[in-house]
């Protein structure tokens, strides 16, 4: 009696080590298949969690944490990124009178916050290009665009923090709008046209 004893002891012990013997799966399976089941995956013998994976300490790419961080600091600037520049459209209209390159009185406001970002910058030149819509003649908005473009460099050279910067300047005129200044149509489009009337600060990345 006491052999046979011995044996079922023996032979339960080797089924409860056995690979797959029982019915509940190791903790650490069981927390992978549930990771698995909802679409993550965890190492095994870790509890689950519904926390994404960290990327640089910061969630989505680095480009788009950029862009947060500039909207966050200058908030109500336009602005786009590539992968060399960061440019920052200024429009005309919030600048300058029409038809005038004189800075208005609540220019500064506007242009503070483009130098906080000519701070924060990386070393290199900036660039400062102005812009016109197509309305008028063609050498005329280019000089507009010019005498538009220097004043405002000439306003980051007086600021601390910016005037040691080197500035690109020049003026475009119309030959480079980012919306239509006519519709389908061929009517005025007003909104296209303000949006063209701009000056371009850019920056290296």
């Amino acid at each position: 009696m006491m052999r046979l004893a011995s044996l079922s002891i023996g032979a339960a012990l080797l089924a409860a080590c056995s690979p797959g013997g029982g019915d509940d799966a190791p903790a650490g399976d069981a927390a992978t298949d549930a990771a698995t089941r909802a679409g993550t995956t965890s190492a095994p013998g870790a509890a689950a969690t519904d926390t994404p994976p960290a990327t640089g300490g910061r969630p989505g790419s680095a480009m788009s944490g950029t862009v947060s961080d500039l909207k966050g600091d200058v908030s109500g600037l336009n602005i786009r990124v590539t992968d060399t520049a960061t440019i920052v459209d200024l429009p005309a209209d919030a600048l300058f009178e029409f038809d005038k390159a004189d800075l208005t009185s609540g220019a500064e406001a506007e242009l503070g916050k483009a130098a906080e970002l000519i701070r924060k910058a990386p070393p290199g030149a900036i660039e400062v290009i102005g812009h016109s819509d197509a309305k008028g003649d063609d050498a005329y908005n280019l000089r507009l665009s010019e005498r538009r473009a220097r004043t405002v460099a000439d306003w980051f050279a007086d600021q601390v923090g910016v005037r040691q910067r080197t500035f690109r300047v020049s003026g475009k005129g119309e030959t480079e709008p980012i919306a239509p200044n006519q519709t389908a149509d061929g009517k005025d489009d007003a909104a296209g046209r303000a949006r063209n009337r701009r000056v371009e600060v850019i920056l290296p990345r």
